[in-house]
């Protein structure tokens, strides 16, 4: 709703430019003074510079001392809710691997392997014909247990002729 402003029945405003009743009409007049200052010099007064350096420096320390007060406030601030972070993903961590050991109990029981090995794999157990020993079995217990390493009989490659 829009307003529109009425002057009231019986009074008048004045004009900008007409007097205020009461006063005469003086016109202003402005005179210049052809003043040189240039080569007038101020006193220093050494004692309320001193006083205003000295008053400058205690706001100074004052500002730095609250200054450091709140920082090591939001420091403080700032690590605790990191230490909070860290503990909660502490708390992931050990649910996590509390989790994974479970699963890999799971997995890696013997009775379940075998169980996956002969119904899906098709596999069984060995027969006492298809073992094959290797080495005697009594040079193991003896202390003297010797080693045989494959050897490659097919080719013998002379490194004298580049062959």
């Amino acid at each position: 709703m829009a307003t529109v402003a009425v002057s009231l029945p019986g009074s008048k405003r004045r004009p900008r430019n007409q007097p205020v009743a009461g006063r005469a009409l003086y016109p202003e007049i402005y005179f210049v003074k052809h003043i040189d200052n240039s080569r007038l010099l101020r006193e220093v007064d050494h004692e309320k510079r001193r006083e205003c350096f000295s008053l400058l420096a205690l706001g100074t320390l004052a500002f730095l001392f609250i200054m450091l007060f709140a920082w090591q406030h939001f420091e403080c601030v700032r690590y605790g809710y990191m230490i909070q972070q860290l503990k909660q993903e502490q708390s992931e961590m050990v649910e996590r691997n509390h989790t994974l050991k479970v699963q890999f109990a799971s997995l890696s029981d013997p009775q379940r392997i075998d169980t996956l090995a002969r119904s899906e794999l098709g596999l069984a157990p060995p027969k006492p014909d298809q073992i094959i020993q290797i080495g005697e079995p009594t040079g193991l217990h003896s202390g003297a247990a010797t080693r045989e390493f494959a050897r490659n009989e097919e080719t013998q490659i002379d490194i004298s002729n580049g062959r």
